[in-house]
């Protein structure tokens, strides 16, 4: 009798396991962990790690990238510009930032695109003199002259020797920031490394991976949306060494700590994105790091991220950070002092970021995209650092309706801005009352 209670029990539980609905997701976005996380998990984790295995065994790259498959038979495949697809979104980018403990700080980016568009700027602190800002900015669009290179607008970012050394170097007019002026700014720039690079595709942690895909519901388009939006993604920290010549003020010979990245796939698709934060630091021994959590709901509406180096070179990835992306900034404002942990290579960092400047901007075809960049100063584990948060938001329509206004407003007499604004506006805002996304 006994025995038939327990079983009649046991049944009755596993009834209510199966049928109680899941939790829902955290303020409309974010998934979480539902009955059949952990199942999920185990089959995933299986998956990937079988991945990683053939991708170690396999001479030549055979079948879809990513989730522990490489992209490219070789490192000189992967560092150089690649074919676009023949999707109006293809990307091909390629992204530089740097920082040192005397205040100055670089971000440099170019992503191109289809017909010849590249998504561009570049942004240069320096203490005596300022922020200086791309022209273009708050917008991103340039056109380049050439089709397989990565620049346009006096902007050059050229490959020198793959995954070794790139060459940095612009001649073109800057804002300073605050002034109703620009200057001529000269940056000629090498970045070298000695350190390997991080391959998003087969070194991200298996437990960030399988979290981030367990935790979502599964179907044949959930699958389908992971293999359409993936990009091959890596990272590699090194110096950056040059001189940078700004209109007025003496020449300057710079020694930073650098970040860059390259990014490729069939497309890159702003609108699917949600939010990211990242945090790319150099700490004073030598250590370097990127820590980071990516917001995408169509596929991982929760992907933690990360890799460290030793200040002796060694790699190794990020496997648990306790930074949650929804407590931090989900309102539009990215906190300014804050902290969190990780862990890497079985030691604990403890972190502390403290933001000393802001700079925000657009990207995508329609502004899609909103950028924070944030310029650094770190304290982990008790040592000093310096580097870039990057934050990104999702943008709402209404303000994609407005570009037109902003690009036709900009070249008018200051005089006529006012009135033309006004019958603007309330032309585009009855027109689109109600629009958002």
């Amino acid at each position: 009798m006994l025995l038939l209670l327990l079983g009649a029990v046991s049944v009755l539980l596993v009834v209510w396991w199966l049928f109680r609905d899941d939790p829902p997701k955290l303020f409309g976005v974010y998934s979480q962990p539902g009955k059949f996380y952990h199942i999920k998990y185990a089959f995933f984790y299986c998956l990937y790690t079988l991945r990683q295995w053939r991708n170690k065994r396999e001479q030549n790259v055979i079948g879809q990238a990513g989730y522990g498959r490489r992209s490219r038979n070789t490192p000189a495949q992967m560092d150089c510009a690649q074919p676009l697809s023949n999707h109006p979104k293809a990307i091909d980018a390629v992204y530089f930032n740097a920082a040192n403990k005397h205040g100055c700080y670089l971000v440099a980016a170019t992503a191109r695109r289809p017909n010849k568009v590249i998504n561009g700027f570049i942004m240069i602190k320096l203490p005596n003199i300022g922020l200086l800002l791309s022209t273009n900015l708050p917008d991103s669009i340039w056109h380049a002259e050439e089709d397989m290179t990565f620049g346009a607008e006096g902007l050059t970012l050229k490959p020198l020797e793959p995954m070794r050394k790139w060459k940095l170097f612009f001649d073109g007019p800057m804002r300073l920031r605050g002034e109703d002026r620009t200057l001529n700014v000269i940056m000629d720039l090498v970045w070298e490394s000695t350190l390997p690079y991080f391959d998003f595709d087969t070194e991200l942690h298996p437990a960030f991976i399988c979290r981030g895909i367990a935790r979502e519901p599964w179907s044949g388009t959930f699958f389908k949306d992971l293999e359409e939006s993936h990009q091959t993604h890596y990272e590699q920290f090194g110096w950056l060494r040059g001189t940078i010549t700004v209109e007025g003020f003496a020449p300057q010979k710079l020694i930073m700590g650098s970040m860059r990245d390259h990014s490729y796939g069939k497309k890159r698709e702003w609108k699917y994105l949600h939010r990211y934060a990242f945090h790319m630091v150099t700490l004073e021994d030598g250590t370097q790091f990127n820590v980071g959590v990516v917001s995408q709901p169509i596929t991982t509406s929760v992907l933690e991220m990360g890799y460290l180096y030793t200040p002796v070179g060694e790699m190794h990835s990020v496997s648990w950070t306790d930074f949650d992306l929804a407590y931090h900034g989900e309102g539009g404002t990215p906190p300014s002092d804050y902290g969190f942990r990780f862990r890497a290579g079985g030691k604990l960092y403890n972190v502390q970021c403290l933001v000393q400047d802001v700079s925000e901007f657009y990207i995508g075809f329609e502004w899609e995209a909103r950028i924070v960049e944030r310029l650094c100063l770190f304290i982990v584990n008790g040592r000093r650092g310096w580097g870039i948060s990057e934050w990104n938001y999702r943008r709402v329509l209404i303000l994609f309706l407005l570009i037109p206004l902003y690009s036709f407003l900009k070249h008018m007499p200051h005089e006529s801005r006012i009135e033309a604004f006004v019958t603007a506006g309330i032309t585009i805002l009855i027109g689109s009352f109600g629009k958002v996304t």
